[in-house]
């Protein structure tokens, strides 16, 4: 409230104030500020009440963590509470969020809050960066306060990455005949896009690219899909486990376990500012090199030493095998092409040919926010995305996060088409209500389309594999607890808070049913399009 208060009067007086956003649910503002960072880069701040507002941001402080967003979750009550445990100690709010921060603090009156609110910032900023928490009671505002501007201090230069890591590394990937790279978070640095385009094309190697974020361009012949271990393209696992050397860049496996490793032969090269992934481990597949640096003087620093002690005679061999690599990806385009227009007319519509349709719609600097999970091979094969910041996915494996994603992803580039993708369960999660109202009262528009398989399709298929059974009738499906059938009219939801809303049936319909999602958006308000695919 304090916060709320001094905002609001600051500005009426027409003085340098932050701006409020207000979201109808915690969970939203916590997505919204994950999305807002991942196409600004600027630290958010989410206020909610210190008990309840923690445990209602719930799974998406969990992809926040895992996503690396430096968002200040800062949490209130009007007093402070005599609560205690079972235990018998006294009730601490900072426990809730104690896995899911790198930070975090109880303040009260005695501190000067100004200080406090300072080193949250900077600690959720510094590399590796993770969101921080502040619980806070009401009469910590009337504390102590510093009068003066605290002026921005200086975050500590990183050292160059150690010369005789890079040979090394240098000597490990050129002596590789299948030498694979996969890019991870290195895009969150646009600059190291292009160099890393530089140094696959000097060493000859695939990419994969993140699921998180645009990496490397999927567009590029070198791109041999996306992460196959993050839910990515149906025929990178073969290139992961043939690989005899892998490059990791700021590279994070995701939180749940997955039977895909390297091959026991493999040499590993890891470039990471935290090169001993604790909260991270690597397959327990140690690496070979290690380089502490930041991806993009890495990347140079390594492109640099490959070229070096580049022989004529490996120079022939790479050129011969880019030229092999592109033929190959080239080929693989085609036939994904075709095989999405070979289901125009497939019904249920064909989530290949929903994507190659949206595909053909989207501009270049369109932002895709992506949470499609049971058909995401479909998403990342026909979707090319090739700019830095037009790609953003979710890190952790709380669902409910496209939307709100979505609304601060507009909020951060209000010039830019955002277009959300989420299955039909994300979509509930990730209360429609709240984050549609707040889409329209901030003029934040955006195209929402549902992949609506009419079911939560991961756990249907967790529940094929487990009890070997080769297809569950309705009735078994539903007796399971995996079927939303009859499904909400979630066209009737969007309608009812303001937004456009239209149920897509047949395939036929769904490029006119597109076009006129993007013209609502495009003049102003947001637009959900159900796709039943199933």
């Amino acid at each position: 409230m304090p916060v709320q208060v001094t905002i609001s009067r600051l500005r009426s007086e027409g003085r340098k104030a932050p701006g409020l956003v207000l979201c109808l649910d915690e969970s939203v503002a916590m997505a919204a500020a994950y999305g807002h960072y991942g196409i600004s880069g600027k630290p958010q701040v989410v206020l909610v009440h210190r008990e309840l507002g923690t445990l209602q941001v719930g799974g998406q402080m969990h992809n926040a963590y895992f996503g690396h967003i430096p968002v200040l979750l800062c949490a209130g009550s009007l007093a402070p509470t005599n609560h205690v445990t079972w235990t018998g100690e006294p009730y601490n709010p900072c426990y809730m969020t104690r896995n899911c921060v790198k930070w975090d603090y109880e303040m009260s009156s005695r501190d000067d809050i100004t200080e406090i609110a300072w080193k949250a910032l900077e600690t959720a900023y510094a590399d590796p960066r993770a969101p921080v928490y502040l619980s806070t009671s009401i009469d910590a505002y009337g504390g102590n306060g510093s009068l003066f501007n605290i002026p921005v201090r200086q975050v500590t230069p990183r050292k160059a990455p150690d010369p005789q890591m890079l040979k090394k590394a240098a000597e490990i990937l050129l002596a590789a005949e299948k030498p694979l790279i996969l890019a991870g978070n290195s895009g969150r640095h646009p600059e190291a896009v292009n160099a890393l385009i530089e140094l696959a094309e000097t060493l000859g190697a695939r990419v994969i690219n993140s699921t998180v974020r645009v990496s490397f361009p999927t567009s590029h012949p070198l791109c041999a899909g996306v992460d196959p271990i993050g839910g990515g393209t149906r025929d990178t696992a073969g290139y992961f486990s043939a690989a005899d050397a892998l490059l990791l860049i700021e590279y994070d496996l995701p939180y749940a376990p997955f039977p895909l490793k390297p091959a026991e032969r493999a040499k590993i090269v890891t470039v990471d500012l935290d090169v001993s992934k604790k909260d991270f481990p690597m397959w327990g597949h140690s690496a070979e090199v290690f380089i502490e640096s930041e991806s993009f003087p890495a990347i140079q620093g390594l492109t640099g030493a490959i070229r070096e002690i580049l022989t004529e005679e490996k120079c022939r061999a790479i050129k011969q095998r880019v030229i092999q690599l592109k033929s190959e990806h080239q080929r693989i385009k085609n036939e994904r092409i075709a095989k999405a227009e070979s289901r125009s007319s497939q019904k249920p519509i064909s989530p290949d040919w929903l994507c190659h349709c949206l595909a053909g719609m989207i501009q270049e600097d369109t932002i895709i926010v992506n949470q499609v999970i049971t058909q995401s091979s479909s998403v990342f094969e026909q979707i090319d995305r090739s700019l830095p910041g037009t790609w953003l996915g979710c890190a952790g494996g709380s669902i409910g996060w496209a939307l709100g994603a979505a609304l601060g992803a507009k909020l951060a580039a209000p010039q830019k088409a955002v277009v959300t993708l989420m299955g039909d369960g994300a979509f509930i999660w990730g209360c429609p209500t709240a984050t549609l109202w707040t889409a329209g009262s901030y003029q934040a528009p955006f195209l929402s389309i549902i992949f609506n398989n009419q079911s939560y399709g991961a756990i249907k298929g967790l529940v094929h594999r487990a009890y070997g059974e080769k297809g569950l009738s309705a009735r078994q499906a539903f007796d399971c607890g995996v079927e939303i059938a009859p499904p909400p009219d979630y066209a009737l939801i969007a309608r009812a808070c303001g937004a456009y809303g239209r149920t897509v049936n047949g395939p036929d319909e769904v490029m006119e049913a597109l076009k006129e999602g993007f013209k609502e958006v495009d003049g102003g308000r947001c637009a959900v399009l159900d796709i039943r695919l199933a």
